[in-house]
């Protein structure tokens, strides 16, 4: 068994400490500065609470409380900061590697 605590960027683990996975939890207004990027692996998107908007390619998607988006392979992404309140969400990478966006 293995318990997790954040690091000082919100993620609970990753390669660092040995895990195959990579969980972030993250609060407040999402960043308006996040570029397009993409990933050899799926990456999720669970929201707790509020919205989220991301565009995947060239559709905009709203994931509302307790949604889940999981975002393909190769699929470029972003998120953008549509909504005017906060949000609570998770971003679960099926793999984790250091410098894994493309």
């Amino acid at each position: 068994m293995k318990k997790y605590k954040p690091n000082e960027n919100g993620w609970f683990c990753g390669y660092w400490n040995q895990s195959p996975l990579q969980i972030k939890h993250s609060s407040g207004r999402p960043l308006k500065t996040e570029s397009f990027h993409k990933h050899p692996f799926a990456e999720y998107y669970f929201v707790l609470n509020g919205k989220l908007t991301l565009q995947i390619d060239k559709k905009v998607v709203e994931v509302n409380q307790l949604g889940l988006i999981m975002i393909e392979a190769g699929e470029q992404h972003k998120i953008i900061d549509k909504t005017p309140s906060e949000c609570s969400y998770l971003i679960i990478k099926e793999k984790s590697y250091p410098q894994n966006k493309e």
